[in-house]
């Protein structure tokens, strides 16, 4: 059934995302690559770019409106392909939302070196703070599988003093 299939899927987000948060926070604490929007490992930079808006925000409803950017950039030597991503959107209130799928909106791009893939997309929360982190897993041309984490961002509106 849909409630069991969900079930399973949230389990292994869960079971994904606390391994790959663990792998990634080895790998930033060893390589010292870990920047404010952008991180670089196995030559991949990923630079997120959170907005609030405005526009699409309902302050007396208490939904938040935010948008990200991201821009992924194949910085290595060796075709890539995304295979999936996963983040965590948390609100103020700590309440935290899996968020995970092959691909990027059923597409799976595939980066040649040098190239740069962008997208945008957003989430709508309750709080006029929170925050996002996640991670990519990407194949190289020989069939091998790493994962790219995303350091923490904060959603901040523009009127909050968190």
């Amino acid at each position: 059934s849909f409630r069991h299939c969900r079930l399973d899927y949230l389990i292994f987000s869960t079971h994904l995302f606390e391994a790959i948060r663990l792998q990634t926070h080895r790998k930033i604490g060893a390589n010292k690559k870990h920047y404010y929007g952008t991180t670089k490992m196995n030559e991949i930079e990923i630079n997120v770019q959170p907005r609030y808006v405005a526009g699409q925000s309902d302050v007396y409803r208490d939904r938040y409106a935010f948008n990200y950017v991201i821009t992924i950039c194949n910085r290595s030597n060796d075709v890539i392909t995304l295979r999936q991503r996963f983040w965590e959107i948390t609100d103020g209130h700590g309440a935290t939302e899996p968020v995970g799928h092959s691909g990027l909106i059923e597409e799976q791009p595939v980066l040649y070196p040098g190239e740069a893939y962008e997208y945008n997309s957003g989430s709508q929360l309750c709080t006029p703070w929170g925050s996002i982190e996640g991670a990519y897993e990407f194949e190289d041309s020989i069939g091998e599988r790493f994962i790219v984490g995303v350091p923490k961002l904060e959603f901040k509106a523009g009127f909050t003093l968190q």
